[in-house]
């Protein structure tokens, strides 16, 4: 036990501390372990005590289990970290109210505290010289263990001004406020908290708390942390099909949003394949002009062309345009999107004028639903022009709705 603050020299139920940090932030975790082990108190932490011969698996699940309570050292790197958000996730199981204080969070830099951790009181440390800094870790963990924050001595008698100044500046001076964050950011946060809460509260294979987890890693890949998502989205899909069956419309959904991570990520091949396999499904439970069918094939006619399967590219475009137009409407923007990537696999297949014709098609047709300005229909004026030129029939100046592009490759939307 813990009394007044005082650290307990015996800790028979374990540590103090359970120091949770990422390699990135070691040396600070290093800093923070020293300055509590100085003052008297018994921390496990990785760097100093995972050493040659032992299982750090198991030392990892004691030092969660064991420790009184877990530090965890925030940064942006940690807010990243799969095994990072696991301590603290573990810690704030254990007291989820916060009445014991089992999860005290320092921030080492300007971060952040997203989903449940915003709820927490931090200790700052960023901004501190290292007197400074080891003087507020060592008085706000006393506060801590005590549970209270009661000076010393008694506060001096607050004195009433009758007439403040009208233009008194507000102290201290908000210096550092930093702008609002995006929205699909702040969508971010509030998805990470909802999704902890259901798997504390409904369990992780809960539908709900799959349906969260789903749209969290759509957000993820909005944001571009592909990594995130591609993690996600695999433990998402593996509870899916365990639970609902390979052929649910959720299941493919998610092995669709996979496939979508795994070509940003570069892993192509790994696409096609999940892409293959989420099409014939859709097709054969949903139909082939489903629009869930068709986005899928869509989206698998990319990596054919890029592995350089551009015939099978073709033909699956061409089929998924003609069904887009019969099923959507030759303006809506999932059929002009088809209409342009099938353009850019025609000029890739040497067969610039029907590249072109198409090309000016869903210019003119882009142009009118969505403004010259638009960034597909700059795209597409583009591409445009870069067909003319490579047919000898360049218009002079710029093309039209072509103003604003500089030099990009060819682009598929």
């Amino acid at each position: 036990m813990i009394d007044g603050g005082r650290p307990d020299a015996d800790a028979a139920d374990g540590w103090n501390f359970f120091i949770s940090y990422t390699s990135a932030d070691q040396a600070w975790a290093e800093w923070i372990a020293w300055q509590l082990e100085d003052a008297g108190y018994k921390v496990l932490i990785q760097a100093w005590d995972f050493v040659a011969g032992s299982n750090w698996q198991i030392r990892m699940q004691e030092g969660m289990e064991q420790a009184q309570r877990t530090v965890a050292v925030l940064s942006e790197a940690y807010l990243t970290s799969v095994y990072g958000q696991a301590e603290w996730q573990a810690a704030h199981r254990k007291d989820p109210r916060g009445f014991t204080r089992k999860l005290l969070p320092i921030r080492i830099e300007d971060c952040p505290r997203p989903g449940l951790l915003g709820g927490i009181v931090s200790i700052d440390l960023f901004g501190h010289d290292p007197e400074q800094a080891s003087s507020e870790l060592l008085r706000h963990i006393r506060q801590a263990l005590i549970g209270r924050a009661k000076p010393d001595k008694a506060p001096s008698f607050p004195l009433h001004r009758q007439h403040p100044p009208a233009d008194e500046p507000t102290f201290p001076p908000d210096q550092t406020r930093r702008a609002d964050p995006p929205d699909d950011l702040k969508k971010r946060w509030t998805l990470e908290a909802q999704l902890a809460q259901e798997r504390l509260t409904l369990g992780p294979d809960h539908t709900d708390t799959l349906t969260t987890a789903h749209n969290l890693a759509i957000t993820l890949r909005a944001l571009d942390d592909q990594q995130a998502a591609r993690t996600l989205s695999e433990d998402t899909l593996e509870r899916r099909r365990r639970t609902l069956g390979p052929n649910h419309t959720d299941t493919l959904r998610t092995a669709n949003n996979l496939a979508n991570a795994l070509g940003a990520l570069g892993d192509r091949q790994a696409a096609r394949t999940l892409y293959e396999d989420t099409l014939e499904r859709f097709r054969r439970t949903l139909g082939p002009d489903h629009a869930l069918t068709l986005s899928t094939a869509h989206n698998l006619a990319n990596p054919l062309g890029a592995l350089g399967d551009r015939q099978a590219a073709r033909t699956l475009y061409e089929d998924t345009l003609e069904r887009r137009r019969r099923t959507l409407g030759p303006d809506h923007a999932n059929t002009l999107r088809t209409a342009h990537n099938l353009a850019i696999t025609l000029e890739a297949l040497g067969d610039r004028q029907a590249a072109r014709t198409l090309y000016e098609d869903t210019l003119e047709r882009r142009r009118r639903t969505l403004g010259p300005d638009h960034v597909d229909t700059l795209s597409t004026a583009y591409n445009l022009a870069n067909a003319l030129d490579a047919l000898g029939d360049r218009p002079r100046g710029p093309v039209p709705g072509q103003r604003h592009v500089r030099t990009p490759p060819p682009q598929v939307t």
